[in-house]
């Protein structure tokens, strides 16, 4: 048994978003092997949790770190932790695991337009830092993994001997995607949840639409132009949006731009609904009120190496799911037949979709059933962390490419001139040669 440190960007309530979500499950799956601790960025977290919470450790770090064998870290907070091994002269610490699951650098250029470049120039220092410094590095797709193996060897992680070593770079970079976690007995089957009859304005016998959180990928618009011509046909169906419990720190153009629509439509309150973050505990007791889900997008980067953690929450709580296609959660969809694809910015197929899913209940128990035996054989957490499982029992350090074939490596002007005349001499193939014959350490002559 190992000492595991799990350093979570997120602050841990009782309200928790993905990447929360992801830390809490990482400690609760290797706490049944290691010894786990979360250090977390804030101090108000729930002290009900079956391993240790601490606050980040600016002030006895060097103490908090002295006997931890696996530092797993995921986002900015890791400007902390690299902050923390220099203050204290510790070296690289222990073998270090960076969680890459959620692409900040691509999934941030949506906000550069409200915040301003600098966020990317500074998201891309701090992915530069981590990709320098890794041992191992979790993905959450085969299509994010080559993304990031594209990048490590930009920065000059990949180099022949890593390679030869281990052809297909797992050593290095492997797929941990989020996962799910099986509701306890009587969570989907009690007889009332948390919607229905309880939300004023949604009866006993609503149909029940989720939406949930919105960023500014999603495209909620699409779904309320097709909501208008529906709720003639269907008077009863309701709309759930989730209002984000982090909206300091997160642009909320579309989720603004939404409320006010429907509130000019005068739809809030009678169709459409805007209900709080609900914590993750609870997730089934809503989810179990649900008759289908929807989760539409614009075509981009970020949608094609991102992950919705939701469509897993959503097949695991047994519903039908419409979704755009592209990206991992569209192929995870396709695999597990719970739901129906649609082109981006498609109204008619959109439309379409709801209207055969509003019409059959029989087919939306058929999809939501095929969902959740799929997602439950085949995305279990204890199933998509084998690779940090693996890693956390037999931790290593990488092996780094030689400092002089680092493309940041510094260059000697004195050097890059006789390479230049040597070039104009002798050609492009004789100065290779001359390059790896200075490289082997024959020195240049």
């Amino acid at each position: 048994m190992g000492v595991v440190a799990l350093i979570c960007p997120e602050p841990i309530r009782s309200v928790v978003q993905g990447i929360g979500i992801r830390f809490l499950e990482m400690a609760a799956e290797l706490g049944h092997h290691h010894a786990v601790s979360l250090w977390v960025p804030n101090r108000d977290f729930p002290r009900d949790l079956p391993f240790k919470v601490l606050p980040f450790p600016d002030r006895d770090f060097a103490d908090r770190l002295r006997d931890v064998d696996v530092v797993v870290i995921h986002g900015h907070i890791s400007e902390r932790y690299f902050q923390g091994l220099e203050l204290h002269s510790l070296g690289k610490g222990p073998p270090l695991v960076i969680d890459l699951y959620d692409p900040f650098l691509i999934e941030n250029l949506r906000y550069t337009e409200v915040l301003g470049d600098e966020v990317f120039y500074r998201d891309r220092q701090v992915l530069f830092r981590q990709l320098a410094s890794g041992d191992f590095f979790l993905v959450s797709s085969e299509s994010q993994r080559l993304f990031y193996i594209g990048v490590l060897t930009g920065v000059g992680r990949l180099h022949p001997q890593l390679y030869q070593s281990d052809r297909t770079l797992r050593s290095l970079i492997d797929v941990a995607p989020f996962g799910v976690r099986p509701g306890e007995p009587g969570d989907q089957t009690e007889a009332h949840g948390s919607i229905r009859g309880v939300i004023p304005g949604i009866g006993p016998d609503d149909l029940v639409l989720f939406f949930g959180g919105v960023y500014d990928w999603y495209d909620p618009a699409l779904l309320l132009h097709v909501l208008s011509g529906l709720f003639n046909g269907w008077p009863t169906l309701r709309v759930i949006f989730s209002v984000n419990p982090n909206q300091d720190t997160t642009p909320q153009a579309k989720f603004r731009e939404i409320r006010r629509r429907s509130d000019q439509q005068g739809w809030t309150g009678r169709h459409v609904f805007f209900i709080p973050w609900f914590p993750y505990r609870e997730r089934f007791s809503y989810l179990r009120d649900v008759d289908l889900a929807v989760s539409v997008h614009e075509p981009s980067l970020e949608t094609d190496l991102s992950l919705r953690t939701r469509i897993l929450e959503y097949l695991n709580a047994g519903l039908p799911v419409i979704a755009t296609e592209g990206g991992e959660s569209a192929r995870i969809l396709g695999s597990s037949g719970a739901g129906m694809l649609v082109p981006a910015g498609d109204l008619a197929a959109v439309s379409g979709a709801l209207v055969s899913l509003l019409e059959r209940p029989d087919l939306r128990r058929s999809l939501g059933q095929k969902g959740q035996h799929w997602v439950r054989k085949h995305m279990t957490w204890e199933a998509s962390l084998k690779p940090l499982l693996a890693f956390c029992s037999a931790p290593r350090k990488a092996s780094m490419a030689p400092e002089a074939l680092l493309p940041h490596a510094r260059v000697d002007g004195r050097a890059l001139s006789r390479a230049y005349r040597y070039w104009r001499r002798r050609g492009s193939v004789a100065l290779v040669r001359r390059i790896a014959q200075a490289m082997r350490g024959g020195g240049w002559s």
